[in-house]
């Protein structure tokens, strides 16, 4: 409620008074006074519009599952990539981020995982242009931009970086996110994984407008893993000695006598700051409005050499050319420069830190850099050489623009044409010095250069016709687009160079390079109609055809290209009906029932798999398949809304998501491959395999109180699902993946079982450890051998007497029960605070970085302290098995032993901003002032072990959820900020 005073008007002007303030409020009472008159009147709500697909709509009538955010909404979380700020913001949409370095990219799940291929990402549409989440390239050129191997058993780890890095999240406006097939089907063959909508800024008519939002930030790695320090190794490698019956090393004669020796984890990790300048420029004049900024991101990652430097601009204008034509334009840009290192990984980083020895320094006397000394057989290199003499970095281009032209034809009749264009270059150099550190060399440097080129073209026009016939209300959309996507590039390889401080291929000795080109497109036809009775009864209804050239043209007359997805919803809202007029409207308000049903497709794979390609000497470079069709997915969807007290906002939903004819490219033993087909091999043939489901709950709750001292807006999301693989290929009941684990053969670490969920752990179950000879006297043999006292006593859980491989079983689940994000934002006066709760609950963590910090296998090679509580006839209530002189040992095989519970609650943001009064601002020529401090990943109750309890997906790969194996850990940030208007 608001009181309007005014002074006493002629009866002309009160009646003029009280026609414009009609126009922007209610009425509810006149009070007349003969000096002065209070009116009492209350705000209309303006109806939000949230964008859908090809076109906007009223919130409130949305039958679909639409969830909508504002730049509000996630303006505190001072991310590089927006994907990462959907985390427990949207219900229905799981967010885990790939690792802690600076632009790597993050997993994001709207509703579960759909199919078992590459990717599960959804397709964002910037401004009408569509992009891929896929940071795997999978769907274009099958090659990653960053790292030589990124496979689950190869050395680049994971390397997959966000693909909306060049995305300045300052400039967006609204996010609006399409969950539920009726709503994405509009998409066809790219809605499957869900669609994210994403609205940048506009001008507003009036005077110009400079805005400025600055801060700087300081990070830190908030928890480091407790390895043994200098005096524990040397105690421990004398112990490991007479286990071993060798000859213990004489300077560790008096461990009590040693220092702490070299901390690692300081030597790598640092504290990191890094900077945020971004610049607006917004108005309007007559017909014209504009929005310009530029932005500066440099953010220095908690590892030494890694880090993003960002330079993005963005122009939008919209021009109303005469009173029946519009056109605008939305142009962005950026330049990215990243530094990474290889993380999760047999020979990364991380794994380094952890397991190099205490008694080597860092450097040498003469300054050069240390190794370990001769004769120790170990390999494990220096991190800090390791970090600052090879260079990774990765150079990415991007453009983004899109020119739109709309007429008015007649009345309630639109017509809409545009044009867009999305770029990308990028340049991943990664070089690897020459040395000799005596044990350790490498005597000819190489260097990796890998180029991509790719840019896509979107033309679409779109025929609007908005009409009523009384109560009855019409909205039909015709459109027709048209997609055409080309690339190239190529790979090569330099080796031996005169010098490691200029290098170039050029420069090499020896040169090999491959290259590649390829394209392919997209055709479609879609419509929808929307029509609506009275504001109580809704129903849509669209179709969509698409034609992709990723499918064979000739096979069953050209049908394999062609799909169609249906879609249809419908909803109710009860409060508009007689028999609910006894409810007072303030207790309830709004009562809407909501029901969908819609089909869509997924096409992501690389072009041309349903023949064979030449590659390097003109070799066959993939097995074809010309029955290859679109993957398909049906969802149903059930949902109700509720407003409460004009304040609490109920939203619930379910659904019912089945899948089926995954396009999935089955592995194949190396010796037959012979690698992937860019480097000479043959890639596996893609076949359409398989069916899931996926069965959830999405849940919204938000309160808001507005008072003119206090405001207080509260929202709650939770997100539930269950995955089952319902079937697989005639003569496979499972996909096993596997993982390398310190350089030496790899392990099967999940595995994708009919009737399970996807990317279930994979191991042994152990009945903790034998310490009895009675439990050695009924003991089954294990892998061929009788086990000994202080073995790891693995489960027989086929019952055949004896353990092997066929008592291999599900040992955890990296599935959560539930995830859940919980906001509140507070403002008192000038004084704004917003607490962002969010976590997951339920879920499995395959912790292998406890695997190989507890190993005790071998000399010369460091553990974490824990590693020490292992089983002697001294120490027979030991937690770890005895120590056995071989990596390959079978108590080192991946069972539950390694599998953690990974539900955390983690006070993700906490922004505190003071806004000084207009009064004083405009002292200092501003029209706003704001400072703020924030503090992202503040704190975090889990009982996991290892750095972070948030383990996404490795490079985006859904068969390889939840596994840790060496992960930059995620940093505790500390943001000091201001804006400012002009």
């Amino acid at each position: 409620m608001r009181k309007i005073n005014t002074p006493l008007l002629s009866p002309v002007l009160q009646n003029k008074a009280a026609l414009f303030f009609a126009l922007a409020f209610l009425p509810v009472s006149w009070v007349h006074a003969q000096k002065t008159k209070s009116d009492t009147l209350k705000e209309t709500k303006i109806d939000e519009v949230v964008m859908i697909g090809y076109g906007a709509q009223k919130k409130t009538d949305i039958n679909s599952a639409v969830s909508s955010i504002k730049s509000k909404d996630i303006q505190d979380l001072k991310q590089v990539s927006v994907d990462q700020m959907l985390q427990g913001k949207v219900a229905g949409v799981s967010v885990t981020n790939g690792n802690g370095q600076p632009g790597a990219a993050a997993s994001v799940r709207v509703r579960g995982t759909t199919s078992i291929s590459s990717s599960n990402e959804p397709l964002y549409i910037i401004d009408g242009v569509p992009i891929s989440g896929d940071a795997t390239n999978s769907s274009t050129t099958g090659r990653p931009i960053a790292g030589n191997d990124t496979s689950a058993t190869g050395g680049s780890g994971n390397a997959a970086v966000s693909p909306l890095t060049f995305l300045n999240p300052n400039d967006i406006e609204s996010i609006d996110v399409l969950k539920d097939a009726s709503a994405t089907a509009i998409y066809g063959s790219r809605g499957a994984n869900g669609v994210i909508i994403i609205t940048t800024k506009s001008g507003k008519k009036g005077a110009g407008k400079i805005s400025y939002e600055g801060y700087t930030s300081v990070s830190s790695i908030y928890k480091y893993l407790d390895v043994m320090n200098l005096q524990q190794y040397a105690r421990y490698q004398n112990q490991l000695s007479d286990l071993f019956n060798l000859q213990p090393r004489p300077e560790f004669a008096h461990p009590e006598l040693l220092g702490n020796g070299t901390n690692w984890q300081k030597a790598i990790y640092k504290t990191a700051f890094s900077q945020s300048h971004q610049l607006s420029f917004s108005g309007g004049k007559d017909n014209t409005t504009f929005y310009i900024s530029a932005n500066y991101l440099n953010q220095e990652g908690n590892i030494i050499n890694t880090g993003l430097k960002r330079y993005t601009f963005r122009t939008n204008v919209d021009s109303q050319v005469n009173n029946w034509l519009k056109v605008g334009t939305n142009i962005t840009g950026g330049v990215s420069n990243e530094n990474f290192t290889v993380n999760q990984s047999y020979n990364g980083l991380i794994s380094n830190t952890l397991l190099q020895a205490p008694d080597m320094p860092i450097y040498n006397f003469d300054g050069s850099y240390a190794s370990p000394p001769a004769g120790q057989n170990v390999n494990y290199f220096n991190p800090v050489a390791e970090a600052l003499t090879n260079t990774n970095k990765l150079i990415r281009k991007n453009f983004l623009g899109n020119l739109y032209a709309e007429a008015k034809i007649t009345k309630g009749l639109k017509y809409r044409m545009e044009l867009s264009a999305n770029t990308e270059f990028s340049e991943n150099t990664e070089f690897h010095p020459s040395y000799d550190r005596g044990s350790q060399f490498n005597l000819i440097a190489d260097l990796y250069v890998r180029n991509q080129d790719w840019y896509s073209v979107n033309f679409k026009n779109l025929l609007t016709y908005d009409f009523s016939l009384g109560k009855n209300k019409f909205t039909i959309l015709a459109g027709q687009e048209a997609q055409d996507v080309h690339y190239k590039g190529f790979s090569s390889i330099g080796q031996g160079f005169k010098s490691n401080d200029v290098y170039g291929l050029n420069l090499a000795d020896d040169v090999t390079t491959t290259s590649f080109q390829g394209s392919n497109s997209l055709s479609s036809l879609f419509g929808r109609i929307i029509y609506d009775f009275d504001g109580r009864y809704s129903l849509t209804a669209s179709i969509r055809a698409d034609r992709s050239s990723k499918f064979d043209p000739e096979a069953d007359n050209g049908k394999k290209q062609l799909g169609y997805f249906p879609a249809v919803s419908a909803s109710w809202r009860v409060t508009k009906e007689k028999f609910m007029e006894w409810i007072p409207s303030n207790i309830i308000s709004n009562i809407r029932f909501r029901g969908g049903y819609g089909e869509t497709g997924n096409q992501n794979i690389p072009n041309n798999r349903y023949t064979s390609l030449l590659t390097i000497y003109n070799l066959v470079g993939n097995l074809s398949n010309k029955n290859l069709k679109w993957e398909s997915m049906q969802q149903t969807n059930i949902g109700v809304d509720l407003t409460l007290l004009k304040r609490l906002n109920i939203a619930l939903d379910w659904y019912n998501k089945k899948s089926k004819d995954f396009l999935f490219q089955a592995p194949l033993p190396s010796y037959v491959t012979g690698g992937a087909n860019y480097y000479g091999g043959i890639d596996a043939m893609y076949s359409n395999i398989g069916s899931m489901v996926n069965r959830g709950i999405d849940l919204n709750i938000s309160y808001e109180t507005k008072g003119e001292k206090f405001n207080w807006t509260s929202n709650l999301v939770v997100s539930r699902y269950r995955n089952k693989l319902l079937s697989l290929a005639d003569g496979l009941s499972d996909i096993n993946t596997q993982v390398n684990l310190n350089g030496y053969l790899p392990m099967v670490a999940t595995n994708t079982l009919i009737g399970e969920p996807v990317g279930v752990f994979w191991g042994y179950k152990t009945n903790d450890l034998y310490r009895t000879a009675d439990q050695l006297n009924n003991a089954p043999t294990q892998f061929g051998t009788a086990p000994k006292l202080g073995d790891v006593r693995y489960v027989d859980v086929n019952g055949d007497g004896k353990i092997n491989e066929s008592d291999m079983t599900i040992i955890g689940n990296p599935h959560p029960d539930f995830t859940f994000g919980f906001t509140n934002t507070f403002r008192y006066k000038n004084v704004d605070l917003s607490v962002f709760v969010q976590g997951s609950v339920g879920n499995d963590i395959l912790n292998l970085t406890k695997r190989n910090g507890t190993m005790n296998s071998q000399l010369y090679q460091n553990q974490l302290v824990g590693a020490l509580d292992y089983w002697t006839p001294d120490n027979p209530n030991a937690s770890l098995p005895r120590p056995v002189a071989d990596n390959n040992s079978t108590n080192l095989l991946i069972s539950d032993r390694f599998v953690e519970k990974g539900d955390y609650l983690r006070i993700q943001n906490v922004t505190l901003g003071y806004t000084v009064s207009p009064t004083f601002a405009s002292q200092l020529k501003l029209t706003r002032f704001r400072i703020y401090v924030s503090a992202q990943n503040l704190f975090t109750i889990t009982k996991y072990s290892g750095y972070d309890p948030e383990i996404g997906s490795f490079n985006q790969n859904v068969l390889l959820t939840g596994v840790d194996n060496g992960r930059y850990p995620s940093p505790r940030t500390f943001n000091f900020g201001v804006n400012l208007d002009f």
